[in-house]
């Protein structure tokens, strides 16, 4: 089970993630099985997930939020200049959009998917830091409003090998109400997370 960090400051949802078809639909694909998709919160709750109508990118309060490396490693892929989609058009032909594919220390590979056009801040071959920034989150690819999708494979070419299961260290996590802080989980659909304490 590969260890990460989240790869975001503040408050997210966690929209599509665990093991099971009915809480993650990326258990269709094997390449992106446990995959995990977020979206940044906020407004007076913090449960808004945007700003107003959601109509356009800039609603979401995901729009250009800084997307931050989940694992030390090194850059294998960067993709930088796919254009981001108006909100409810997808990119089918592009499925991860903008991204960057990291090689961690355990020779797995982190694809961090749907990066805005022109936010990618690192090339391949670069040595890359746990919480180093990498980017910003966007909506390229096949996405049709912006999040950050996340997911491990065994093989650094997209939707080839096996998904890996993975666990989000330090995480402070609200689950139906309560709140469990600097806890070491993976993370299933319907949770709010946010960094806690290393």
């Amino acid at each position: 089970m590969e260890e990460l960090c989240l790869p975001f400051a503040g408050r997210w949802f966690v929209g599509h993630a665990g093991d099971t078809l009915n809480v993650n639909h990326h258990m269709r694909v094997r390449a992106q099985w446990y995959g995990i998709d977020f979206l940044k919160t906020g407004g007076s709750s913090n449960r808004g997930l945007c700003k107003s109508d959601g109509k356009t990118n800039e609603d979401f309060y995901s729009w250009n939020e800084p997307v931050l490396s989940p694992a030390t490693g090194k850059l294998e892929i960067a993709v930088d200049g796919l254009p981001d989609n108006p909100i409810g058009l997808q990119d089918k032909r592009n499925i991860c959009g903008n991204h960057a594919v990291i090689r961690t220390r355990s020779g797995k590979f982190v694809f961090i998917a749907h990066l805005r056009k022109g936010s990618v801040m690192v090339k391949p071959g670069d040595d890359v830091t746990a919480g180093q920034q990498v980017g910003r989150c966007g909506n390229s690819g096949n996405s049709s409003a912006p999040h950050l999708h996340l997911h491990t494979q065994d093989t650094p070419i997209f939707n080839q090998g096996t998904g890996q299961s993975m666990i989000f260290k330090g995480v402070n996590v609200e689950l139906t109400g309560k709140i469990f802080e600097n806890v070491d989980w993976p993370l299933i659909r319907g949770l709010f997370v946010w960094p806690g304490k290393l």
